[in-house]
């Protein structure tokens, strides 16, 4: 496999360029109907984003991949506020691979509606100027003289109407106008009102259908047993008695990759169905070359981690005063600790690829779709003209789907049999053989003065890189800092960040909200545990080290994103405000707060987490408040969503969610081994939305990073500090 460089924050800014380029170039070439482009009259689509049809039916084309996030309703919003049509009469579709630029199609970062709101804005607006042309010349009167309103062209002389549906052919034939007026956001009737999802129904009726779901003329099936080392290779397979099963048609091998994805080496059963499948791939026999790298173990890593946690960082991150000249009067250390984690996505990883001679065709999920394309046509000599993708609906990403093994793993399969072939993941083959999201360890030490200021901030994070996979042991991008850059909101006289990386034998990938997630736990029960020490108040003392700074950049470049401390602040605040904070609580009840930038999303967010505590270390979560800034809300029941999403997402890493590794084998299978929150563990949350005429920020990963230090911090007023995750390796239960 040809090694492809791309790490995150590539990620972020290649696509942000990408979609911010579509503002002026999104006509594209290859579809039916362009205005201005031969036509036959059946529809007007001016661009890759919506079509409207003679009967008036308006569809709208979604570029982002519809995950669970709701894409699939915010970004139709956009489009349908600005031409001026009803919500509930759009039809929303996936818009085809192949229509948008590369990288448009891109989804992650939580950069979709960030990226696209000009876009799809100027999208609608361009289609509604153009209709509007169209009925002015047939009414022979100035455009200035009609107005859009819901579906129609009005003649604001006469009062006569045209329906879209009825201008379609006259609209296809004008020019595209290079520049549009957008509607000031007073008038916005679609935007910042809540939408239920687009399919919504279907989903809740079954009827909604998945990568998993998706039939193909002629479909075989195929499971794969995958060495259990990763890098280690196959030696032989006894396939006999598999092949005695009715309905198994082959037995397949292929080798691994290295670098991007880290397929492994594997043996595929393929059968006329899944079960048969399953059922066979137990009888296999296969002797494994497992490598020199079989003995690994997390407890021996976490070791590693503590003993390195003392020395000087490998990298430098941020360097601001002379830390090392610095001599408090009091000195604080803390370290803290969390494991790996798995993406448990609900539908398990599935690819659909067919091949015949030098075309291939794909269906599935993915949400880098153009890396996985571009590998696919490089390491198996396709050309990527005779690559067809066809995208579906994923039931489950939170980053599992970047990578795209899976579709690697099911193109090698189908390259050996003359069928399309469904390659379907088992729930346990996706807990064991997953990228993880990085383990990590964090050593940090604050000197005090003796008025009990902060003198000196150090803070040594230890880890497993994701980069490292991805790119090679030699990537230079290694360092997985984000908020410990030049990013960190709180500004101490003196600080020092760096970071050290460990190598380690299972795959790494990014998860929901990464490195921020990962740092965030560490830097807010820290500033809890200095806010204790000092004896100040831990609400007040964050909001004197956040309210009188002004905002900064986070960056040299110019297009550095800004940090605002006081957005912190505000939502901090809030989430203080709303549960109650410094008022007298019920007996063994106690209060938690946390709060956060998400910086590359341009949003904010803050918990505050009330516990009761039913005996040492036991405890119940009572109340829990999430506030969010994240400037203009285009939906905000998808935003409601996606916060409700983010606390049991972060409970779940909180309390249970753990990856061990024994002999380089994850030990966990399934959601028996790897939990998650369950529904009758939610506790009731309430969200809490700062109104705003910023431009749109983020919304998918924002309200993550909080929940764990909240919760802890809720703890520690109880009397426990909690420093590792998942909590209950300390010792702590919950009803």
């Amino acid at each position: 496999m040809k090694k492809a460089i791309i790490d995150r924050r590539q990620f972020i800014k290649l696509g942000s360029f990408a979609s911010g380029g579509l503002a002026i170039g999104f006509l594209l070439p290859g579809l039916p109907a362009l205005a201005g482009a031969p036509f036959d009259c059946e529809f007007f689509q001016p661009n890759a984003y919506l079509k409207i049809d003679k009967k008036g039916k308006v569809t709208i084309f979604v570029a982002k991949q519809e995950s669970g996030q709701g894409v699939d309703t915010a970004l139709p919003m956009i489009v349908a506020e600005e031409l001026e049509v009803d919500f509930k009469n759009v039809t929303v579709a996936i818009a085809p691979y192949g229509t948008l630029t590369e990288g448009a199609h891109d989804t992650g970062g939580s950069q979709s509606v960030m990226t696209l709101y000009s876009t799809l804005r100027q999208a609608g607006a361009i289609a509604k100027t153009m209709l509007i042309s169209a009925a002015a010349a047939i009414w022979k009167i100035k455009e200035s003289a009609c107005a859009a309103d819901n579906g129609e062209v009005v003649n604001t002389i006469t009062m006569q109407r045209i329906k879209y549906g009825a201008l379609v052919c006259q609209a296809a034939q004008l020019p595209v106008p290079k520049e549009v007026a957008l509607k000031n956001p007073k008038d916005f009737k679609i935007i910042g009102k809540s939408e239920k999802r687009a399919n919504l129904k279907d989903i809740l009726t079954g009827k909604t259908k998945y990568g998993i779901d998706t039939k193909v003329e002629g479909m075989v099936y195929a499971v794969a047993e995958r060495c259990p080392v990763l890098g280690g290779k196959l030696i032989s397979v006894d396939d006999r008695a598999a092949m005695k099963i009715p309905g198994v048609l082959k037995v397949v091998k292929y080798e691994g990759t290295g670098a991007p994805m880290h397929v492994r080496a594997g043996v595929a059963v393929i059968a006329i169905n899944t079960w048969t499948a399953i059922k066979a791939r137990k009888l296999l026999k296969i002797v494994w070359e497992e490598g020199l790298h079989n003995n690994e173990n997390t407890e021996t890593l976490f070791a590693q981690f503590k003993e390195k946690a003392a020395l000087a960082p490998q990298y430098e991150t941020y360097s601001k005063g002379k830390v090392e000249s610095i001599k408090g009067k009091k000195e604080i250390t803390a370290s803290y600790a969390a494991p790996f984690l798995a993406h448990a996505t609900i539908e398990p990883m599935n690819f659909i690829a067919a091949i015949n001679g030098d075309q291939c065709e794909l269906w599935g999920g993915l949400q880098l779709p153009d890396w996985a394309v571009n590998t696919i046509a490089a390491d198996f000599g396709f050309k990527k003209e005779n690559i067809k993708m066809n995208l579906t609906l994923m039931g489950g990403a939170f980053g599992r789907r970047l990578h795209f093994d899976f579709a690697i793993e099911a193109v090698k399969i189908a390259k050996q049999i003359d069928k399309p072939v469904q390659l379907v993941w088992e729930r346990a083959d996706d807990t064991k053989f997953s990228p993880y999201r990085p383990a990590n360890y964090h050593f940090l030490k604050a000197s005090i003065d003796e008025q009990g200021n902060v003198q000196a901030w150090q803070h040594h994070v230890l880890g497993t890189p994701v980069a490292t996979m991805t790119e090679g042991p030699n990537t230079k991008n290694a360092p997985e800092m984000s908020g410990l850059d030049k990013s960190f909101c709180y500004d101490f006289p003196n600080i020092k960040t760096g970071y050290t990386g460990l190598a380690f034998n299972i795959n790494r990938g990014w998860l929901r909200a990464v490195d921020i997630c990962a740092n965030t736990f560490p830097v807010e029960c820290f500033i809890d545990e200095i806010a204790i020490s000092t004896k100040k108040d831990p609400l007040a003392y964050r909001l004197s080290l956040l309210e009188n700074r002004p905002d900064f950049k986070t960056g040299d470049d110019p297009g550095a994103i800004l940090q605002s401390p006081s957005r912190i602040a505000g939502v901090l605040k809030l989430a203080a405000d709303k549960i109650g904070w410094g008022a007298t609580r019920s007996p063994q009840h106690f209060i938690g707060l946390a709060t956060h930038s998400f910086v590359f999303a341009k949003a904010y967010a803050a918990h505050a987490i009330e516990i009761e505590l039913l005996a040492p270390k036991k405890f119940r979560i009572t109340r829990v408040v999430a506030t969010i800034d994240c400037g203009q809300v285009i939906n905000p029941d998808g935003l409601l969503n996606q916060m409700q999403g983010a606390l049991a997402f972060g409970l779940s890493q909180t309390l249970m969610g753990e990856i061990t590794v024994m002999d380089s084998r994850v030990e966990q299978e399934g959601f028996y081994g790897y939990e998650i929150l369950r529904f009758k563990e939610m506790p009731p949350v309430e969200v809490y939305i700062v109104e705003s005429k910023e431009e749109p920020g983020g919304v998918g990963e924002v309200g993550l990073p909080t929940v764990s230090p909240a919760l802890c911090n809720a703890l520690a007023a109880a009397g426990y500090r909690p420093r590792i995750l998942p909590i209950r390796k300390d010792g702590f239960t919950w009803v």
